[in-house]
């Protein structure tokens, strides 16, 4: 039997440039050993018609929508993506109709509990082996507060999203189990961490190599002009 696979990942504001790298396979995904380039064309978002800058968006949604009275930290969560997925063979067994019904049906359940006003993207991708969604929230509270612990502060909230996204998707006809990450059956949501920390990785060393190539310019520019 296949799972049912959602988790969460919180990102401050230096670290949305690198999701928005990877989620656009801007410079990534000629790297990236487990991206399939001639399939990137299948990917889509399910929110946006065009390519959105990660970082003006939130910040747009924050000019918008905040109320708070103190400046907003800058190491404050700006960013909560959500992964979703399952394993290759439950992918397998739906039709391309039914594939993108489960995707859209998955964003729906997020966009019902933490606020349809709170997401910003659903990025399907389907040039990777398993095709997963990609789910990114700005998470202002309802009184207009830049709170990520609000949303996910308790230790409870986690556990019951797994399980309400499990009773949200099997209702719409999916054939999947409950996800449980501390079951040594549920081996995918492992795997799916482990890749997400490399395609991280790489996304940072990109990003290295660029920096140290303008460094290399610079140091010539500086020596030409000695």
């Amino acid at each position: 039997m296949s799972f049912a696979i959602i988790r969460m990942q919180k990102f401050k504001a230096p670290d949305v440039k690198g999701m928005q790298i990877h989620n656009y396979r801007e410079k990534e995904s000629h790297t990236n050993p487990d991206i399939d380039q001639d399939k990137t064309g299948l990917n889509y978002d399910l929110l946006n018609d065009s390519k959105i800058e990660f970082s003006e968006a939130i910040q747009r949604e924050i000019d918008e929508r905040y109320t708070g009275q103190k400046t907003i930290r800058k190491d404050a969560v700006r960013l909560c993506e959500f992964v979703v997925t399952s394993d290759r063979d439950f992918f397998d067994r739906l039709s391309p109709e039914d594939e993108k019904r489960f995707f859209k049906e998955s964003l729906s359940f997020l966009q019902e509990r933490y606020g349809k006003e709170n997401m910003l993207y659903g990025i399907v991708h389907r040039d990777e082996k398993t095709p997963h969604m990609h789910v990114g929230m700005v998470p202002i509270t309802n009184d207009g507060k830049l709170a990520a612990k609000q949303f996910f502060g308790k230790k409870t909230e986690l556990q019951q999203l797994q399980t309400k996204f499990h009773e949200h998707v099997t209702e719409k006809g999916f054939d999947l189990e409950r996800g449980v990450s501390s079951d040594r059956k549920h081996i995918e949501t492992q795997r799916l961490k482990a890749l997400t920390a490399k395609e991280q990785v790489k996304v940072l060393e990109n990003e290295l190599k660029q920096k140290q190539e303008e460094k290399q310019v610079l140091n010539k520019s500086i020596e030409d002009t000695q």
